[in-house]
């Protein structure tokens, strides 16, 4: 059974336990409402806190002012990733190369529920998350309070037990108004822009907002707006509600250029690489395992020589004398250090293939991932050096004999190289090395912080953007970078946060995932579809337009009628990107 069945079978028995308890109105006596599985609990304290928070009002307007257009702004951007996606699916169900279904379009990695998406750890992802649940609904209270708009409570959303979001609970009364006929003077009041502003009457009573876990929100209850060129009685003008409704985008994307300020900056300039020389195996009984060395452990130094490349490793390993040797580890923030004796270990190497390029001299040769070579021809290959050193002796055409671990061979009629005028294998291959009874891998460490630090350095450029969105998710240099928790023991804090250990890596994941997921969150906001901020936004945009040309009533129709239009149009485009490939290649 799959994670998906787990989660939709617990999701069940949340809805039969909420159905049950809700029936006996427990639930309505600690003010929770069910929905199915969702429940919205709410809580009438902070009222306090929003009137000192919404007291500088100027300043709370200039934030909304400015949330506005970097909504539109990111509106388009999002809008326009949808439909270029759309474009290369498309073109691929065409030449009939849609991709085979993986892990990136699995649907528990299209929400971001921590613990449940393959790429989101549980513990920083939950801090996250939480993060931006709450600075979003805050600026959107803050915003109503500062609009003259009362809040009658805040809330949390939860899908089962798992938070998914939260809400703003406003007075519908205040802020859309009960009667059509225009107010100038009520209006006036909120220091509002009563030429812009069209007043609104809901139907229903319900929260203005909710906003979903996985970057979206949801309204309950329908919208009906009313005619008028000013705002409805003792209602608010329309660029006010625009203003309450961008303040939620506008506050993830602060605290996404704070967080990511801080994480490119100051953070990661306090963390160095120490090594990228790791154990990827140990052999039990062995020599290293009887020495008390584990498994993804980092190697910092053999003897008195310092270790940074398996290079290294094998160079030290191969001109040393035979007699006990002490290795020193890094294990998280642990360090430690080892003897083995000489005599009883012996220094096994050779080249390890990691991947098979496909159309290669190595694919034709049938040639696998995993396989070990150890000599080509008459020569021996112990390590990458010598296998680029041998292949630009070589030309395109030639047959070489490849052998492998086991003494077994075959024969390889060597390609192209692409950037060389030599023979081309076609593999990529890492340097294996075996001693102890301990395998010798490499783990990018350097590399991978070398990116890191130089991302602020491709803003200016459109792929910088897309890197920062899909940092999480993307391979950077052999696998995708979730945080330093799993790889702490490659790097050391230096400069001014030696001495703070290993406070300085969770101040990094932290970082990371608050600003990740308030960028992607603020930015998925921002389509185009109601019932997201983005889609309500959008709506009074096309009824502002069209309300100076056309009558008020066919303004209101229009703009309903095309919002409603890009909001099934993205809602297909989303079923399409998941479940595209497993229409073509099944489930």
């Amino acid at each position: 059974m799959n994670y998906l069945n787990i989660a939709l079978i617990i999701l069940l028995v949340c809805w039969i336990v909420f159905a049950i308890l809700n029936k006996h109105g427990i639930l309505e006596r600690y003010n929770i409402s069910a929905f199915g599985p969702i429940l919205m609990v709410r809580t009438m304290r902070g009222q306090k806190l929003l009137t000192v928070l919404a007291y500088p009002r100027r300043f709370w307007r200039f934030f909304g002012n400015v949330g506005i257009p970097m909504m539109l702004v990111g509106m388009f951007i999002m809008f326009t990733i949808v439909i270029l996606t759309d474009y290369v699916m498309l073109q691929a169900l065409y030449e009939h190369a849609m991709p085979m279904p993986d892990k990136y379009n699995a649907p528990q990695n299209i929400f971001l529920i921590p613990g449940l998406n393959d790429y989101i750890p549980l513990v920083w992802g939950a801090i996250g998350l939480m993060v931006t649940l709450v600075v979003h609904e805050l600026a959107h209270a803050v915003l109503c309070r500062t609009e003259g708009v009362g809040v009658k409570s805040m809330g949390a959303l939860l899908l089962g037990i798992v938070p998914i979001g939260g809400f703003a609970e406003p007075d519908e009364e205040e802020l859309f108004g009960k009667k059509n006929k225009p107010d100038p003077a009520e209006v006036g009041d909120t220091g509002t822009d009563t030429n812009i502003g069209v007043g609104y009457d809901y139907a229903v009573s319900h929260p203005i907002e909710t906003e979903g876990g996985i970057g979206h929100g949801s309204r309950s209850g329908s919208a009906v707006e009313q005619g008028g060129n000013g705002g409805a009685e003792n209602g608010i003008a329309r660029i006010s509600r625009m203003r309450i409704l961008a303040a939620g985008v506008m506050a993830n994307f602060v605290i996404a250029l704070i967080a990511f300020s801080l994480f490119f900056g100051p953070v990661l300039g306090g963390i160095a690489p120490v090594s990228d020389v790791m154990v990827t195996s140990v052999d039990e009984n062995s020599v290293a395992a009887q020495a008390g060395i584990k498994e993804g452990m980092a190697i910092t130094q053999v003897d008195n020589v310092t270790i940074k490349t398996a290079h290294d490793f094998y160079i030290t390993m191969a001109t040393r004398h035979d007699m006990p040797m002490t290795m020193h580890t890094k294990e998280r923030d642990k360090r430690e250090i080892f003897t083995l004796a000489g005599e009883d270990a012996i220094l096994q190497s050779g080249v390890s293939i990691e991947e098979v390029m496909p159309d290669s001299a190595a694919a034709r040769a049938n040639l696998t991932q995993g396989m070990t070579i150890t000599r080509i021809n008459d020569t021996g290959i112990d390590n990458t050096t010598d296998f680029i050193a041998f292949l630009n002796t070589t030309v395109q055409g030639q047959t070489v004999e490849v052998f492998f671990a086991g003494n077994n061979s075959t024969m390889v009629e060597l390609g192209a190289s692409p950037d060389r005028s030599c023979g081309y294998v076609g593999v990529v291959s890492t340097t294996r090395i075996e001693f102890a009874g301990m395998t010798i891998g490499e783990y990018p460490a350097s590399a991978r912080l070398h990116i890191l630090k130089n991302i602020p350095g491709f803003l200016n450029r459109v792929e910088g953007w897309l890197l920062i969105f899909a940092m999480p998710l993307i391979e950077l240099d052999g696998g995708g970078f979730g945080g330093f928790d799993s790889s702490m023991q490659f790097y050391e804090p230096v400069g001014w946060a030696a001495g703070y250990g290993i406070l300085v890596f969770w101040i990094a994941s932290a970082l990371l995932w608050i600003g990740w997921i308030n960028f992607y969150a603020g930015l998925f906001n921002c389509l185009p579809a109601v019932p997201m901020d983005g889609g309500h936004v959008f709506k009074d945009v096309i009824h502002s337009l069209f309300g100076r040309v056309i009558s008020d009533h066919n303004a209101e129709q229009l703009s309903k009628s095309i919002a409603v239009a890009f909001a099934v149009l993205i809602l297909v485009s989303f079923v399409f990107m998941i479940f595209g490939p497993y229409m073509v290649h099944g489930f």
